[in-house]
């Protein structure tokens, strides 16, 4: 069974590779900086802002208990629209970028 071989230096110069290649960064970076960004709140918000975390919402539930939820909440988020983007863009780009070079 003979193996193929791939130009590796041409398929990194391919417009499709590097639209693919944006796309995920520019994607993977703002999800990454955004959810980043959310869970340094939790520390910030707790050290600078005590108070902010002893707010009753409900009963004996507060603001703290229900930030610190909804990071879990915020990690599904995260979780869902990763592989959503995966599987209709990301596949779909690397689908054509495999035509094109196979």
């Amino acid at each position: 069974m003979a193996t193929k071989s791939y130009n590796w230096a041409q398929i990194a110069r391919n417009p499709k590779y590097l639209e693919l290649k944006q796309k995920k960064r520019r994607f993977l970076f703002s999800l990454w900086f955004g959810s980043s960004v959310y869970y340094f709140l939790l520390p910030i918000l707790s050290g600078y802002y005590p108070d902010l975390f002893k707010i009753k919402v409900i009963g004996v539930i507060n603001f703290g208990y229900l930030f610190i939820l909804s990071q879990y909440v915020m990690t599904f988020c995260v979780a869902i629209i990763s592989t959503k983007m995966a599987n209709t863009e990301f596949d779909r780009l690397t689908d054509e970028l495999v035509h094109e070079v196979g």
